[in-house]
């Protein structure tokens, strides 16, 4: 027995109902299934990077500040004199007194206390700049600000410096 063939445009529109039925469920999910797991790993990564980062800022946060960049031998007396000579307040320097202290674990903190008076609010932020030194380590740890009699500003100053014995 012999069977008719179809009418071509039947056949036509079956290939292409299957062509789009192939499209629709197999091939767009198949792009947005990678579509969708790309962004997934770009997140990932961005979050690796992340964790990275802090995992790294928590190590350097536990095992303390660094070690400041401090020449051989410095002395923060000398230090400060010479910060105060620079910047032209020497001639304001009432009293420059060292002090020490041991802070306990093996440090000790070095320390001028100095009295400066009669200072232009310029001159003082421009001694206080070139004094204060993160990169080795100096910091002011105490002042007092009052008004000068004769003009200007008077300035009681404590610039301190950690020192590590050596072991």
């Amino acid at each position: 027995m012999k069977t008719a063939t179809p009418n071509p445009w039947i056949l036509a529109a079956g290939a292409l109902a299957v062509l789009a039925g192939v499209f629709l469920w197999v091939v767009t999910p198949l792009f947005d299934g990678i579509t969708a797991r790309e962004k997934r790993l770009e997140n990932a990564r961005g979050i690796e990077a992340e964790a990275t980062r802090l995992a790294g800022a928590i190590e350097r946060a536990q095992k303390g500040p660094s070690a400041p960049n401090r020449p051989e031998g410095f002395a923060i007396f000398s230090y400060v004199e010479n910060a105060a000579t620079k910047e032209g307040v020497k001639d304001h320097v009432e009293f420059m007194r060292p002090a020490s202290r041991d802070l306990g674990g093996g440090r000790r903190e070095m320390a001028v206390d100095l009295r400066l008076s009669g200072l232009s609010m310029p001159q003082f932020l421009a001694f206080l700049q070139r004094v204060e030194s993160p990169d080795m380590g100096v910091r002011l740890r105490q002042l007092i600000l009052q008004p000068a009699q004769k003009g200007g500003l008077d300035a009681d100053l404590t610039i301190a410096v950690i020192l590590d014995r050596p072991r």
